[in-house]
């Protein structure tokens, strides 16, 4: 007799809840093992890449991650910039969330370049007090989600749109930045000495 093996039912993400945990502590699925929340710790590690096969659920993932982010923080707490060039996530945030929808170079180049000098401002200056730092407490305002599906297809082109982001990604707690790329399994060997894919593997992301 052929083997069959029951998969647990899905829960709709809807169901997830979301006050198991706080801050950016964002919960973005259910653990098989135990079905306790999976959670991203984006205050300890800012960034996060995801590899997957195609319709292995990428966009998915970011689209999840997005309605946590809307749904967790206020648009005065968090904002977020979609870099999409396939458009799979329209329509996944229809709030003041959202600052920008890039869907091609030289859109996403405008939208990177504006968000990278708005983070300049966050550098903390030779004024800035060792207790400010701890606190994080120079500046305020909304931490900046860049959420980046088919990476692959964005860093081909004669100039990676996100290059701008570059410089700030090693001080990204320090200036509420977190950079969170999808892109397919295929090539990515290669793909790891690109200048963003490297300096997130430098970064341990």
């Amino acid at each position: 007799a052929p083997r069959v093996r029951l998969l647990p039912p899905v829960l709709p993400y809807a169901d997830l809840d979301l006050t198991a945990s706080t801050g950016l502590r964002l919960p973005v699925g259910i653990a098989e093992a135990d079905l306790r929340p999976v959670v991203l710790d984006f205050a300890t590690e800012p960034h996060f890449v995801v590899f997957g096969d195609a319709e292995c659920g990428k966009s998915s993932f970011l689209r999840a991650l997005a309605a946590t982010i809307t749904t967790r923080f206020t648009p005065e707490q968090a904002r977020v910039i979609l870099v999409d060039y396939r458009r799979s996530l329209l329509g996944a945030i229809a709030t003041p969330h959202l600052i920008g929808y890039g869907t091609a170079a030289a859109h996403t180049t405008d939208l990177i370049e504006s968000a990278a000098g708005y983070l300049a401002r966050r550098i903390a200056g030779p004024e800035v007090t060792p207790q400010q730092l701890r606190d994080r407490s120079w500046w305020s305002g909304p931490e900046l989600f860049v959420l980046v599906d088919d990476y692959d297809l964005v860093a081909t082109g004669p100039a990676n749109p996100l290059r701008a982001l570059e410089e700030y990604l090693p001080q990204a707690r320090d200036v509420g930045l977190h950079l969170v790329l999808a892109r397919r399994s295929g090539g990515a060997g290669r793909a790891q000495y690109e200048p963003i894919a490297q300096r997130l593997r430098e970064l341990s992301t």
